[in-house]
């Protein structure tokens, strides 16, 4: 007869007690996620801090975006506590979420996912800022455009000036952002620093300006530019009492307390016009100006047969993105042979805002004697001055060839990068065949063969030194490979990123492609991040720098192609590499305000 093992229940709860807290923690525990603001009501001109408490365990990350449509995020902070009372663990993970309202009432904070679990919405009330709006009357904000109804994709100059009377800490100002559509910001060279006088009183003023380029047409709001900045409060609070022992030093040894604050710009509307009915080209160009030059390295009515000159082709364009322009390229003209370089392109600041140039060298290689006719170059493009269109021209080339020291044949010929003659032929030695080599009495053989082993000991020393140096390198610095280095050094999000951008070079996907590879450049540059194509290709070189504005034709243009996503995936792991994640920037950042 079996009797049954009774096991007292003071017993279980002893060895659950032993049980370490790692295996405690699989037990289920209901998870709640609990908000609150650190104060109600709040100033639309004032930021304020959300929290979200997460006691248990959630099965993922909280999605803040929802909170974009009435607030502005400022910034997010995460702290975890975990706590064993009574032998039972408490897990509680705080998000503490700094925002700014984007208008007055009584706004509702929706609720956040956390993976299945959700937060309770909760009301707050905004009131308006005090009609002295600012810091006691001591700053303020001004935005203005140069054009308010620009075309499609035409350059809108962005000023901003911030006029003060005090010192402060801590400045930054946010980046402009729209609603209504895409819009490219490209910032214009450094902050300014000058004096204003406004109703008799003299103020410090601080400007900065952004060249914007509208990428759809109708309405677009830009949303209130918001300076964060710490002020004095107006209050001292005092230390230890001064080591001399008299009142009069009590001040001198206390601190100024600051205070934090927002101020807040005026909203500005675009009204962007389409592109006009009556444009006849077949790309879209608004401009300030535009200029086609040329250059030639000898006279086209003086040229002679297989002998090869340069044409210099350079676009220069005011208020243009180089991802606007349009490709240089000569047709084909039977009896000539031309071999195009890379473009050379240049993006620049200047007082009327971006000036993008691009040049282009042309190898022109007459086969034969006789006239040719190189025909007339046109780019037709919208002058923002006259609203009107116009067509900058080079004019039709009659290229003149005498007969040469040997016709070329059928053949191939190599490229040609400069306009330097080819050597006359070596005499005895016929048409363009090459020179043969010397072999009386065996003497030159005997030469030649020592030379090549001379070379080749040579490059393999050269080789070798290389290796061993690029070793040192990396155990020196401690880099990774190309396809490692991105992912291992960057943390999660900058490995989600990667991982995207293979995805979109995978899918070949332009839309995709743009948005992983200014992910990716965000990671490389957290602290100054390219804002758009053109900006991330004035920090790479070819072949990756020409296949990004290809991409920006393809999306802002007429749907032009010829880049290639696992090729700007590669260079973008190579570019990581050689920078070191996170090299130093000074284009298109955005520097910490200090008052002048």
């Amino acid at each position: 007869m079996r009797h049954p093992i009774r096991i007292p229940g003071e017993w279980i709860l002893r060895l659950l007690w032993l049980l370490p807290p790692w295996l405690l923690a699989g037990v289920a525990w209901a998870a709640s996620v609990e908000v609150s603001v650190d104060r109600d009501p709040v100033s639309l001109d004032e930021s304020f801090q959300i929290t979200f408490t997460v006691r248990g365990e959630v099965q993922g990350q909280p999605d803040f975006s929802v909170l974009e449509r009435e607030f502005q995020v400022l910034g997010t902070s995460r702290s975890l506590r975990t706590t064993f009372v009574n032998g039972k663990m408490e897990r509680r993970d705080q998000y503490l979420v700094s925002v700014m309202a984007r208008r007055a009432g009584k706004l509702t904070i929706p609720p956040v996912s956390f993976g299945k679990d959700r937060s309770p919405p909760l009301t707050v009330t905004v009131t308006e800022p005090p009609p002295d709006a600012g810091v006691k009357g001591e700053i303020f904000m001004e935005v203005s455009v140069d054009s308010e109804a620009p075309y499609l994709q035409q350059q809108v100059l962005l000023t901003v000036r911030i006029f003060h009377r005090i010192q402060w800490r801590e400045a930054s100002l946010s980046e402009p952002r729209f609603r209504g559509g895409e819009v490219l910001v490209e910032r214009l060279g450094d902050d300014r620093h000058y004096q204003s006088l406004r109703d008799g009183q003299s103020w410090q003023v601080i400007e900065r300006r952004y060249a914007l380029f509208p990428q759809a047409s109708g309405r677009l709001e830009m949303e209130p530019l918001l300076l964060d900045l710490r002020v004095p409060s107006g209050k001292r609070s005092a230390r230890q009492r001064s080591p001399f022992g008299d009142p009069f030093f009590d001040d001198f040894f206390s601190r100024q307390d600051y205070v934090r604050k927002v101020v807040r710009s005026k909203p500005l509307l675009l009204e962007v016009k389409p592109v006009p009915g009556s444009f006849t080209g077949k790309r879209w160009l608004p401009a300030r100006s535009l200029r086609l030059e040329e250059r030639w390295s000898s006279p086209p009515e003086k040229l002679k047969a297989g002998e090869p000159v340069t044409r210099t082709v350079t676009l220069v364009a005011d208020g243009v993105t180089l991802g606007q322009l349009p490709e240089l390229s000569l047709p084909e003209v039977p009896g000539l042979r031309i071999y195009a370089d890379d473009s050379v392109t240049r993006e620049e600041a200047v007082s009327g805002g971006v000036r993008a140039t691009a040049t282009r060298k042309f190898a022109i290689i007459p086969v034969r004697e006789g006239e040719y006719e190189l025909p007339a170059m046109e780019i037709r493009w919208w002058n923002l001055a006259t609203d009107a269109e116009v067509v900058a021209r080079l004019p039709a080339r009659r290229l003149n060839v005498a007969p040469g020291a040997a016709s070329l044949s059928g053949g191939s010929v190599p490229p040609v990068a400069d306009a330097t003659p080819t050597p006359a032929p070596v005499q005895g030695t016929r048409g363009a065949e090459a020179p043969v080599a010397m072999t009386g009495g065996g003497g030159g053989t005997w030469m030649g063969w020592l030379v090549a082993g001379n070379l080749a000991l040579f490059l393999l020393w050269l080789v070798t030194l290389v290796a061993w140096l690029r070793a040192r390198r990396r155990a020196a610095t401690g880099e990774r490979s190309a396809e490692e280095g991105p992912l291992e050094e960057q943390g999660v999000d900058a490995r989600a990123a990667w991982k995207r951008l293979h995805r979109a070079a995978v899918s070949q996907e332009a839309e995709a492609m743009r948005d992983a590879l200014l992910e990716v450049a965000t990671v490389l540059w957290p602290q100054a991040p390219p804002r758009s194509l053109e900006a991330l290709a004035r920090r790479t070189r070819e072949p990756l720098k020409k296949m990004l504005l290809q991409l920006s034709r393809q999306l802002y243009g007429n749907g032009e192609g010829g880049w290639e996503g696992t090729v700007m995936e590669r260079e973008m792991k190579r570019l990581a590499e050689e920078e070191g994640r996170a090299p130093a920037a000074t284009q298109g950042g955005l520097k910490p305000l200090y008052p002048a």
